[in-house]
C-alpha cells in the first residue's frame, strides 16, 4: 500500500491560533537531584502540585536524564503496588503496509527480554505475587500497566522496565501472537461499536492515518509481510526502534515504599531506556475535510439498535485546559433536564438517550464533537426532525452567547468534587495519570487535577469553538438493523454493509436557516449543588468500626447503619431492597419488572439529571426478590433525592408514549441477546444451570405477546401491597438520619409488611456427582467462534477452610492455564480461569475458552491441562507456595479505598443472609495455617479425575454454526477425543474421512505409539492419496503439510489419543477400580479407594433425553428439563443472632 501521510515539521503556535497556550515548561521549577543509594541523577519538580485536600497519597514528579517523565506516589495504606508506562505513539503511526503494527507491538512486548528471556516470566512473577498486567493501544498512545503485592514491586519494575530497554520479539512468539491479534479482531467482528468505528475511519480522509485499520489481523500483518516478501519481525523491530523513545514515555509508580525508594527504582531501572528525541509523529490535516463533511452515511447494524451520530470537525481543543470548551458545550447539548434536546425528543417518543461532547476518537492536532442519539422505531422515521431539534438548540446557544453562570456552576461542582475526592484504585490512577501527562500543553502543576477542575471562563474561546457546530461542518451516520435501502458498499475488515450519500439539500437549507422550537431552553440553576459540606464524624486514634449496626428488625423492615469513621468526607450512600416475590415469579413478571425500571428512570431523568451533575447518583434495578435502589454522593441533599425516587416509584402511572417506547426497548434488548459473544452465552448457560429461578431471554420472548399497558399497571400496583424493606445507610449521617430515612421509605411506600417466610431467596441447584455437558448452538450464524465453560465443583461456600483453599488454588492455576492454552497453544483470545462461589451452595473452579476450534478439542485440552496440573502442585517449592499465600493475604488485608467499597462489602453480607462481617478475619486465620499439602489434598478430593471420590463437573459448550456439531447418535457411539480429532482435520482442510473412520483409527492406537508414527499412519489411512485428487491435489497437499507442523492441533489431538489409550489400558488392568494414593488432608493421611465412577448419574436420565457418552459423561441439550431434576439449596441461616438496637 503506497500511502504516505504528511507530518508537521514543528508544533503549531499562537500565530496559527490565537487561543493556543504555550507548550508546558518542564524545565521551570525542576531541580537537579541524585538518588540516595546509587547517586544517579534526575530532576525533581519543586512547585505546587495542587493536590486534592482529601488525598492522603504523597507525590513526586521527576524527569530522568533520558527525557522520561515520571510520577512516583507513596501510599502507606496501599496493599497493592502498580506502575503504568504510556508511550506517546499508537495506531496513527502504523506503516500503511502493516496496519495494526502498533497493536501487534503491544502484544509482543511482554514476551521476554534479554534479561528475562522466558516468555511468561513477567506474568508468572505477577501472578505468583497476586498481580496481573494489561495494555491497550489507542490512536496516539500505547499504555502498559501492572499491579502486584506491595512487597514484590521492585522485581516487577525490573521486569517491566526491560520491555522498553531490550525486548526479544522472538520469531516463535511473533508467529503465535499474530494469531492472538487475529483472534482479538474476530472477537470484535460482530460488535456494532467496532463496526461503526471502522466505518468512521474508512470514510475519513485517505490522506490522514486515522483512516487506517487499527486493530490489525492476520492479513494485514503476516499476510502483508508474505505478500511483500519481507520479515514481519524485522518490521516490528524497526517500529520499536523508531518510536519507542524515552522522550515520549510517561511513567507512574505507586507503592507503599518511601518516595526516595520509589525514586531510586524509577531512576535506576528506567534511565537505561534510549533517548531518541521526540519521535511521536504529528500529522498534517484533519481526518474530516470538506470532502468528508455533508455526508449522510447509513449503516446496517447487527443488533436491534438505532443510532444517530452527528459528527463535527473541531480543531484540537485539548490545549484549552483552563476553560475546557468542549465540556461546557457537551454539558448543554447533552443536558437531560427541562427544555433540553432530550426532553423534547423523548416527549414525542423519538429517542431514549443523548450523549454529547468531545469524541474519544480524537488525537493531537484534531478533535471531533459528537452528538449521539439513541432512536426509537418512530425516531428512526423522524431522524430528520431529531437533527432539526439539535440544530435549533445549537442556534439557541449561539443567540444567547456563552453563559458565565453555567460555567460557574460547572466550576463549583468540579471544585467540590476535587476537594472531597474519593480514593481510586491505584492501577487506575497510574494508567490515567500516565496518559494525562502526555498532553504537552498541560503544566506540571495541573496534571493531578486536569481531569476534574475548571479554572476559567473564556467567552471568546467558547464562541470560537461553538462556531464549528454548524451545518456545513458535520456529517450524519444513521445505524439500524431495519434500514431498508440498497447499501451497495461493504467495508473490508468487518464486512459492514453501508451507503454514503450527500445530506439532502432540502434538509441542509433548513439547517442553515432559522430554526425555532419554543420548548427548547437553557437549563435552570442547579438546586442539587450541596451547600452543607460539614463532616459529622471526628477523627480519633481508634480503628474504624468493623461492621454496621442493626438499628431495626421488625416485620417488613431491616435497617443497618454505620457512620463514616474511615474517610471523613461529606458523602453518603443508601441502599434499599424492596422485596416482593411477584417481581420475578414468572417470565412475564420479569419483563414487567424490567419495563417498570426503564419507565421509572425515564420519568425521573428530567428531575434527577441536575442531581447527577452535582455529584448525586442513583440507580434502580430489578432483582430476583424485588427491586433495589441505591443513592450515593454528597450527603447534603441525598434524602431529598431519595424522597423524589420513592414518591415516583409509588405513584407511577403508565404513560402511553413511555409504554410504547420502552416495551419496544425491552423487546429489542431481548432480541439482542442472541448477538452476544459465545463466551457470554456459555456464562449465561452456566448461571442458568446453577440457579433454580432464572428466566432465559427465550422464556421472556415467549411471554412477550402478553405484555400490554393494562397488565403493566396492575402489576405495578400489586408490587407495593406487601413488601419487606432491607436497607443500609452509610457515610456522613447521624443515627437519627438513618432512622428518619427508614421511616420515610415505609411511609411513602405505604405497604403491608411481607412475612419473612414469604421472602424469595435465590436458590442454588445442587449437582450430583458425575460429568455433565450442556451442548447449545450459537443463535447467530455469522460468529466464527465457539466457547466452552468448565465448572468443577469444590465443596461448600460456607466452609471457611475450603473457601480459602479454593482461592489459593485459583491463584496458583490462573497464570499457567492462560500461558498454556492462550499464549502457547493460541486456542483463543478469551481464555481465563476463575472461581465462583454460589452463596447457598457449592464453589466451582471455572475454566473458560472462546475459540475458532471445535469445543470437543478445547474440552480435551482443558482436561489434559487439569490432569497434568497435579504434578505442578506437587513440584511447587515452599518458597513459591508462600508467595501465593502472601499474595492472597495481602489481598484480604487490602484497605478500603472509598465509601462505595465499604458499603458494597457490608451490603453483600447483609443480602446473603449470612451476615458474615468477619469473613476476612476468618480467611486470614486459615491462611496462617494452610500448607502446600492442603492444596494437593484439595485437588485430589475435588478436581483430580484419578482420585476425586465424588468428582462433579458441569461443562457448558456452545458451538458455532460454522463447525460441524456431533449428532446424538455420534455422542452415543464415539468418545470425545475422536470427535475432537475429526474436527481438527476438518478445520485444517482434510475433509474426506468420516467420524466413524477417525474413531476406528483412534481405537487402533496403542500406548507405545509415538506422535510421528501415529501421524504417518493416519495420513496413510485417512487422507486420500494426493496423486488421485486431480484439481484438489494442491489443496490437500497443503492441508497435509499443515497438520504435520510441530504445533498443529491435529498432532496435539493424536498425542492426546495415545495418552487416552494408555489410561484405558491402566483402567482395564485395575478391572475398573481405581486405588487412590495417600493424600494429606489438614496434615492427616487418607487412603481412598473408589469403584466405577465413570457415570456419576442414574441411567434414568436417558429417559429425559440425556445421552451417556463412551467417556462416561452425560450430555444434554435441553437445559430446563435437566435442571428440573436437581435439588435446591435451603434458605441461609445467619452466622450470628440478629439483635436490633431499637425495637
Amino acid at each position: 500500500m503506497n500511502r504516505l501521510f504528511e507530518t508537521l515539521e514543528r508544533l503549531p503556535t499562537s500565530k496559527e491560533c490565537k487561543f493556543l497556550p504555550p507548550v508546558a515548561n518542564y524545565e521551570k521549577d525542576f531541580v537537579s537531584r541524585s538518588t540516595a543509594d546509587t547517586g544517579l541523577p534526575y530532576f525533581e519538580f519543586v512547585g505546587d502540585l495542587n493536590k486534592s485536600e482529601s488525598d492522603v497519597r504523597e507525590y513526586r514528579l521527576i524527569r530522568l536524564p533520558n527525557g522520561l517523565t515520571a510520577f512516583v506516589i507513596h501510599d502507606s495504606l496501599e496493599s497493592k503496588a502498580c506502575a503504568a508506562l504510556d508511550v506517546n505513539v499508537g495506531s496513527l503511526a502504523d506503516p500503511p503496509a502493516f496496519q495494526g503494527l502498533a497493536h501487534f507491538c503491544e502484544h509482543l512486548l511482554f514476551m521476554g527480554t534479554t534479561k528475562y528471556p522466558k516468555e511468561n516470566d513477567y506474568n508468572a512473577y505477577l501472578s505468583a505475587n497476586g498481580g496481573y498486567s494489561n495494555a491497550y493501544t489507542d490512536l496516539e498512545d500505547t499504555c502498559y500497566y501492572f499491579e502486584v503485592t506491595y512487597d514484590a514491586l521492585e522485581g516487577a519494575l525490573d521486569r517491566f522496565s526491560q520491555f522498553f530497554i531490550d525486548p526479544l520479539f522472538t520469531e516463535d512468539c511473533t508467529d503465535r501472537e499474530v494469531r492472538a491479534v487475529d483472534s482479538e479482531h474476530k472477537k470484535n467482528i460482530q460488535s456494532d461499536m467496532w463496526r461503526q468505528y471502522q466505518i468512521e475511519k474508512e470514510l475519513s480522509s485517505p490522506d490522514h492515518p486515522f483512516s487506517m485499520f487499527a486493530t490489525g489481523n492476520q492479513a494485514t500483518l503476516s499476510g502483508a509481510a508474505a505478500e511483500l516478501g519481507v520479515d514481519l519481525r524485522g518490521k516490528l523491530l524497526e517500529f520499536h526502534a523508531k518510536y519507542y523513545s524515552a522522550d515520549i514515555m510517561k511513567l507512574v509508580v505507586v507503592g507503599r515504599d518511601s518516595l526516595d525508594q520509589l525514586t531510586e527504582w524509577a531512576v535506576s531501572k528506567f534511565s537505561p531506556i534510549l533517548s531518541k528525541g521526540m519521535t511521536k509523529p504529528l500529522f498534517k490535516g484533519h481526518p474530516l475535510t470538506e470532502r468528508e463533511m455533508g455526508k449522510f452515511i447509513r449503516v446496517k447494524s447487527i443488533r436491534q439498535q438505532r443510532t444517530l451520530d452527528m459528527t463535527f470537525a473541531l480543531p484540537d481543543v485539548k490545549p484549552f485546559r483552563q476553560t475546557k470548551p468542549s465540556r461546557y458545550l457537551g454539558s448543554l447539548v447533552g443536558h437531560e433536564g427541562k427544555g433540553s434536546i432530550l426532553s423534547y425528543v423523548k416527549r414525542r417518543g423519538w429517542a431514549t438517550s443523548i450523549v454529547a461532547g468531545r469524541s474519544p476518537t480524537s488525537a493531537e492536532g484534531f478533535d471531533m464533537f459528537k452528538v449521539t442519539v439513541s432512536l426509537t422505531e418512530l425516531g428512526l422515521e423522524k431522524y430528520e426532525d431529531v437533527i432539526r431539534v439539535v440544530f435549533a438548540f445549537m442556534q439557541l446557544l449561539q443567540s444567547k452567547k456563552p453563559q458565565k453562570w453555567f460555567q460557574d456552576e460547572l466550576q463549583r461542582v468540579s471544585e467540590i468534587e476535587y476537594k472531597f475526592l474519593e480514593k481510586s484504585e491505584a492501577v487506575n490512577l497510574a494508567s490515567n495519570l500516565a496518559n494525562t501527562m502526555q498532553n504537552r500543553y498541560l503544566e506540571p502543576e495541573w496534571v493531578l487535577s486536569d481531569g476534574m477542575l475548571l479554572n476559567e471562563f473564556d467567552e471568546e474561546l467558547i464562541e470560537w469553538v461553538q462556531g464549528f457546530l454548524v451545518p456545513d461542518n458535520f456529517r450524519i451516520l444513521l445505524a439500524a438493523r431495519e434500514l431498508d435501502v440498497d447499501f451497495g458498499l461493504t467495508e473490508k475488515y468487518y464486512g459492514v454493509s453501508y451507503r454514503v450519500d450527500a445530506i439532502p439539500d432540502a434538509l441542509m437549507q433548513e439547517l442553515r436557516g432559522e430554526l425555532r422550537f419554543d420548548e427548547l431552553s437553557l437549563p435552570e440553576p442547579n438546586l442539587f449543588i450541596p451547600d452543607n459540606l460539614e463532616v459529622k464524624g471526628q477523627k480519633t486514634s481508634a480503628d474504624p468500626t468493623a461492621e454496621p449496626t442493626l438499628l431495626r428488625l421488625a416485620e417488613g423492615l431491616e435497617l443497618w447503619f454505620k457512620q463514616d469513621d474511615r474517610f471523613f468526607l461529606p458523602r453518603g450512600e443508601v441502599r434499599i431492597n424492596i422485596e416482593n416475590p411477584r417481581a420475578y415469579e414468572s417470565p412475564l413478571s420479569s419483563i414487567f419488572s424490567q419495563l417498570f425500571v426503564l419507565v421509572l428512570k425515564d420519568s425521573l431523568s428530567e428531575i434527577t439529571y441536575d442531581a447527577q451533575v452535582a455529584g448525586l447518583w442513583f440507580d434502580i434495578h430489578e432483582s430476583v426478590d424485588g427491586f433495589s435502589i441505591s443513592v450515593d454522593g454528597f450527603n447534603d441533599k441525598l434524602p431529598q433525592l431519595l424522597r423524589i425516587l420513592l414518591t415516583t416509584i409509588k405513584n407511577y402511572k403508565v404513560d402511553d408514549t413511555q409504554f410504547e417506547v420502552y416495551s419496544r426497548e425491552v423487546r429489542k434488548k431481548l432480541d439482542n441477546v442472541r448477538h452476544a459473544e459465545p463466551y457470554s452465552h456459555v456464562q449465561t448457560n452456566t448461571h442458568y444451570l446453577n440457579y433454580a429461578t432464572v428466566w432465559r431471554y427465550s422464556d421472556k420472548l415467549s411471554a412477550f405477546p402478553l405484555v400490554n399497558k393494562q397488565r403493566l399497571q396492575k402489576f405495578i400496583e400489586s408490587l407495593f401491597e406487601q413488601t419487606r424493606v432491607q436497607m443500609i445507610v452509610m457515610g456522613n449521617f447521624a443515627e437519627q438520619d438513618a432512622l428518619d430515612m427508614a421511616d420515610m421509605v415505609i411511609d411513602v411506600l405505604g405497604s403491608k409488611p411481607l412475612p419473612d417466610y414469604a421472602r424469595q431467596w435465590s436458590r442454588v441447584l445442587l449437582h450430583n456427582p458425575g460429568s455433565y455437558v450442556h451442548y447449545a448452538t450459537m443463535p447467530e450464524d455469522a460468529n466464527v467462534n465457539s466457547s466452552i465453560d468448565v465448572s468443577i465443583y469444590t465443596g461448600l461456600t460456607q466452609n471457611d477452610w475450603e473457601r480459602v483453599v479454593l482461592d489459593l488454588t485459583h491463584i496458583i492455576i490462573q497464570e499457567p492455564f492462560f500461558d498454556q492454552l492462550r499464549t502457547k497453544e493460541q486456542l483463543g483470545y478469551i481464555t481465563y480461569c476463575s472461581d465462583r462461589k454460589y452463596s447457598d451452595g457449592h464453589m466451582t473452579l471455572r475454566l473458560l475458552v472462546q475459540s475458532e476450534t471445535n469445543p470437543a478439542y478445547v474440552s480435551q485440552r482443558i482436561s489434559h491441562f487439569v490432569r497434568g496440573f497435579r504434578k505442578r502442585l506437587v513440584d511447587m517449592t515452599q518458597e513459591e507456595f508462600e508467595r501465593y499465600v502472601n499474595s492472597l493475604k495481602v489481598k484480604r488485608e487490602e484497605k478500603l479505598k472509598n465509601l462505595y467499597g465499604e458499603t458494597s462489602r457490608y451490603w453483600t453480607h447483609v443480602c446473603s443472609g449470612y451476615y458474615l462481617f468477619d469473613k476476612i478475619d476468618r480467611d486470614l486465620a486459615n491462611l496462617a495455617i494452610v500448607g502446600k499439602d492442603d492444596i494437593v489434598a484439595f485437588w485430589d478430593k475435588y478436581i483430580n479425575p484419578s482420585t476425586a471420590l465424588s468428582l462433579t463437573s458441569l461443562t457448558a459448550a456452545i458451538w458455532s454454526t460454522k463447525i460441524a456439531q456431533p449428532s446424538d447418535e455420534d455422542l452415543v457411539k464415539y468418545p470425545e477425543i475422536s470427535i475432537a480429532l475429526h474436527g481438527c482435520l476438518l478445520r485444517d482442510g482434510i475433509s474426506n474421512p468420516t467420524l466413524e473412520a477417525v474413531d476406528a483409527f483412534v481405537q487402533s492406537l496403542a500406548p507405545g505409539d509415538t506422535e510421528d508414527e501415529a501421524l504417518a499412519r493416519m495420513i496413510q489411512a485417512l487422507c486420500q492419496p494426493v496423486a488421485t485428487l486431480g484439481e484438489d491435489a494442491e489443496k490437500t497437499a497443503k492441508a497435509i503439510e499443515k497438520i504435520s507442523e510441530p504445533a498443529s492441533y491435529v498432532r496435539t489431538a493424536l498425542s492426546m489419543a495415545i495418552e487416552q489409550a494408555s489410561r484405558d489400558q491402566s483402567v482395564a488392568a485395575c478391572n475398573g477400580d481405581l486405588v487412590r494414593p495417600s493424600v494429606m488432608v489438614n496434615g492427616k493421611a487418607n487412603e481412598l479407594t473408589v469403584g466405577d465412577n465413570c457415570g456419576g448419574a442414574k441411567s434414568s436420565l436417558k429417559n429425559i433425553g440425556v445421552i451417556k457418552t463412551p467417556d462416561g459423561a452425560w450430555v444434554f441439550r435441553e437445559a430446563s428439563t435437566f435442571k428440573a431434576t436437581l435439588c435446591q439449596s435451603g434458605a441461609p441461616i445467619p452466622t450470628r443472632p440478629l439483635v436490633p438496637k431499637y425495637k
